[in-house]
């Protein structure tokens, strides 16, 4: 080999060797950079918790404008007819009454207890949910909507059921809780915590007979401190415009999320419908907002009985 051979084979060698380290170099991967892992959006319990139950309250207030809710019991006989299966009874009356009487298949459950299981109701069934005279019942609607259950209120209640024509038994039915599954959102958890709390906040109250109150009982505690009270009408402005409790704010229905802000949070809502049960339907919300509330047990028509005073606007 000659000479300019041999320094041309060392060249190429060389070039080799350089080229080959080269591309190990360029083979590294850059290191990861030690990032902070993003922090979880924040929320207010408080607020998921309101706007779940407004929610909810819209999807009832669209069932009272097509007259499912309350539920006719007629409707509700009809409704269960062969399908039973389909549908979980609660009779929400007291043990003793329930003892007596109540439809076949029904598992008795008071409001408290409803609160307290909240998590552990039947979700691949629809409730239909019954007490003395609808009210009860309706307390319950909005927040077992709010938590993703189906949900119908018989209206007007047990003497309904009787007059419907139900099958009716006395053999009790055990209530066999559902495995409670927590959500893995934190946002619907928190939501559906803050709903538990305010339906069992309502039920105590309501058990307490300071929720809803007779009309003349109402119009005793008026009368003993009138500047602490102010009363809410819930219905139409037609009918509000007509006659209705003096001195009355009219926030139908339809506008109670929107004419929320202009209620007085100082006082204690005095709220009155038709009958009492859609007043007790938009007790939810109202609780949730942060209002002190009582409503009237059978709305305007036991207002006037009261001889609470009337105006006509």
């Amino acid at each position: 080999m000659t000479l300019i051979q041999k320094r041309f084979t060392f060249i190429i060698v060389l070039l080799t060797l350089i080229a080959f380290i080269a591309a190990g170099c360029g083979s590294q991967q850059p290191k990861a950079e030690n990032k902070p892992a993003s922090a979880p959006t924040a929320f207010d319990s408080a607020v998921v918790t309101k706007e779940a139950t407004w929610d909810a309250y819209k999807k009832v207030l669209t069932e009272v404008q097509g007259k499912t809710f309350p539920l006719d019991a007629v409707k509700a006989k009809e409704l269960l007819a062969g399908n039973e299966s389909k549908y979980v009874i609660i009779d929400m009356r007291a043990a003793d009454d329930y003892a007596k009487s109540h439809v076949k298949g029904a598992i008795n459950l008071s409001a408290v207890q409803v609160a307290e299981n909240l998590d552990k109701l039947p979700t691949d069934k629809t409730l239909l949910l019954y007490c003395y005279t609808g009210q009860t019942t309706a307390l319950t609607i909005v927040p077992l909507k709010a938590f993703g259950y189906k949900a119908i209120s018989i209206s007007k209640g047990f003497p309904s059921i009787e007059q419907a024509g139900f099958d009716l038994d006395t053999i009790a039915v055990p209530f066999k809780t559902s495995e409670a599954k927590p959500p893995t959102d934190p946002k619907i958890a928190a939501a559906q915590t803050g709903i538990k709390e305010n339906l069992l906040a309502i039920a105590k109250q309501a058990g307490t007979k300071t929720l809803i109150l007779k009309g003349s009982d109402t119009k005793a505690l008026v009368d003993s401190a009138p500047d602490k009270y102010a009363f809410v009408d819930l219905r139409s402005a037609e009918d509000y415009n007509k006659d209705h409790v003096k001195g009355a704010l009219n926030v139908p229905l339809t506008m109670l999320q929107e004419k929320t802000a202009s209620l007085p949070k100082d006082k204690t809502l005095v709220l009155y419908c038709y009958s009492g049960q859609t007043a007790a339907m938009a007790t939810a919300p109202l609780k949730a907002e942060g209002f002190k509330l009582v409503s009237i047990s059978t709305g305007y028509p036991q207002a006037k009985e009261a001889n609470l005073p009337m105006e006509a606007k």
